[in-house]
């Protein structure tokens, strides 16, 4: 890093819900051999969101298969506080951009899935993957993007205070243990698998932390590699993730006002348990009293039933995610 990089070392909050939401994936991967205090901040996050996914997750593995490197929908989202936004730019992505990530990932799996090898000419297939990509994020992020976002916030604070006390050189020295500053060189380990040099040529460097990504990550365009961003985890404290899990009406409001099992139900759906079988074998209970729950929920105007193939799905309106306090989301749909 030459003085004019040095000079030029950015903060940002966060890169936006899609990128979190794509980050999210990886720690969704994990479990108890990621260790300990993963499983104590993530593990009942993991295991909401697991419940809750269904044959569609198929295109979230393609995406980010357990060896790395992921198909970049961060990249071609870009960075954005708004997910409506990113959705549209990853759609209008250039062919040639969506062809040099698809190559950069063919070039270490040896071959692009079925799933994904439509992305560069086809726009129903662009459609059907951000379809997957905005459901799971309804399910596994949306509900706590808030609460993730002021602490995303509260991390960048912490940070500018250490640039003020210290300067670059205790801000860069300070990030994670895996992300080293021997001036000049900032050295990040991401892994045995890339290995490989970057040249700012004065640009300088953003830095981003992330919630749900566990390890350091450089992200560049191929197209221009010298314009980087380093994605570094924030800390995250168990009693910090217990905050950010909670939904934000409390649950015995919400179980004085609906009932205990039908509050239950209504904050599973929320969480993402979207089907009549898999709500079943979550709260332990016949798919029999499950549908005559749901009814009074829909009756409510709570939920909204759909049947696909042989499942029949649930979905919050508007009205539910106002009840529970959570946060409007692209899946959620109106009442009738």
């Amino acid at each position: 890093m030459t003085t004019d990089d040095l000079a030029r070392v950015r903060m940002a909050p966060t890169l936006g819900p899609m990128a979190e939401t794509m980050f999210s994936l990886y720690t969704l991967r994990g479990g108890r051999a990621s260790g300990r205090a993963e499983e104590a901040v993530f593990g009942a996050w993991r295991r909401r969101v697991r419940g809750g996914l269904d044959a569609r997750s198929a295109v979230l593995a393609a995406i980010t298969p357990a060896r790395r490197p992921s198909f970049d929908m961060v990249l071609l989202s870009g960075p954005s506080r708004d997910l409506t936004e990113s959705a549209e730019t990853f759609l209008a992505s250039p062919r040639q951009a969506v062809r040099a990530e698809l190559d950069f990932y063919a070039f270490y799996h040896r071959r692009v899935p079925g799933t994904l090898a439509g992305l560069v000419d086809t726009l129903a297939v662009r459609r059907e993957v951000l379809s997957t990509v905005q459901a799971y994020h309804g399910a596994a992020v949306g509900p706590h993007w808030r609460r993730i976002r002021a602490h995303l916030d509260a991390e960048r604070a912490q940070r500018g205070t250490i640039l003020l006390d210290h300067g670059v050189d205790g801000l860069l020295s300070s990030l994670h243990p895996d992300i080293r500053w021997t001036p000049p060189t900032l050295q990040v380990h991401v892994g045995d698998q890339f290995d490989a040099d970057f040249a700012l040529e004065g640009r300088g460097l953003l830095l981003v932390p992330s919630f749900f990504l566990r390890a350091p990550s450089v992200m560049y365009d191929p197209l221009e590699p010298s314009n980087c961003i380093l994605i570094y985890p924030a800390g995250v404290g168990i009693d910090r993730a217990a905050d950010i899990w909670t939904a934000g009406t409390s649950t015995r409001a919400l179980a004085n006002l609906l009932g205990h099992t039908r509050a239950s139900v209504l904050t599973a759906i929320a969480d993402g348990v979207a089907t009549t079988g898999t709500l079943a074998r979550r709260l332990d209970i016949s798919s029999a009293a499950i549908s005559q729950h749901t009814a009074v929920l829909r009756e409510a105007g709570l939920i909204t039933t759909r049947r696909h193939r042989s499942s029949v799905l649930h979905n919050l309106t508007q009205t539910g995610l106002t009840l529970l306090d959570r946060p409007r989301t692209p899946l959620a749909e109106d009442g009738e």
